[in-house]
């Protein structure tokens, strides 16, 4: 019965796993899509109305509609790169974690007016996609977790080598969690701790009513990572 039950998770467990990294690569697939697509039709479209507002820009009864749709085109620009960095990061792909993850906690902290203390490592080098992908995730959402829900005045993130793996901290100032049993049953921090297991690794936290809460996360690496 427990050697069943034990089969029977482990399968599922499983299961979560390829289909979290098949919504990750669809979501790759997706972002270079849009990214081909829109790019094809939002250029030329700024391309044509520069050479409509040279020659009629200074035209009163056209000035403020060329304006108007130049702000539209700068507009679905700007929701286009929002879209796809939400569903692939390039800095990921292009850099490599530690370059993402310092761009995107230092500008979520900067937009939450959070005083950010941000340690990441020089020797990080690349990781594997599929993994660099999952602690980029676990990342974004441990620190927006801090800067919905924590009140926090404070966020301190460190990533580094440990123990021939990776450990992610995250630590904040803010109200902390009352029940943290309940906490970790909630969907987001079911999710969190499903990924973590997905790569092997392990999750520990430590919270309590007023004291700011501490999670890190700790994944082995393995091969040439």
């Amino acid at each position: 019965m427990v050697a069943s039950l034990r089969s029977e998770i482990s399968s599922l467990t499983s299961l979560t796993n390829s289909l979290q990294l098949h919504v990750e690569r669809e979501k790759a697939a997706l972002a270079r899509e849009l990214h081909d697509s829109l790019g094809g039709l939002l250029t030329p479209a700024k391309m044509d109305l520069s050479w409509l507002e040279a020659r009629l820009g200074n035209d009163p009864q056209y000035a403020p509609r060329l304006k108007r749709l130049s702000d539209l085109i700068d507009n679905g620009i700007d929701l286009k790169r929002r879209i796809i960095e939400a569903l692939r990061p390039s800095l990921l792909d292009h850099l490599g974690l530690a370059s993402a993850l310092t761009w995107y906690v230092e500008d979520a902290c900067r937009e939450a007016s959070i005083d950010c203390r941000l340690r990441v490592a020089d020797d990080l080098g690349r990781l594997a996609p599929d993994l660099e992908i999952t602690l980029y995730r676990l990342a974004q959402q441990l620190v927006h977790n801090v800067m919905q829900h924590s009140g926090a005045k404070r966020l301190e993130f460190d990533l580094c080598r440990k123990d021939g793996g990776l450990s992610l901290v995250v630590r904040d100032d803010g109200t902390g969690i009352a029940d943290l049993a309940a906490a970790l049953e909630s969907y987001g921090f079911s999710s969190m701790v499903q990924r973590v297991k997905s790569v092997e690794g392990t999750f520990d936290i430590e919270s309590g009513g007023g004291k700011g809460t501490r999670i890190e996360i700790v994944v082995p690496l393995k091969g040439g990572n």
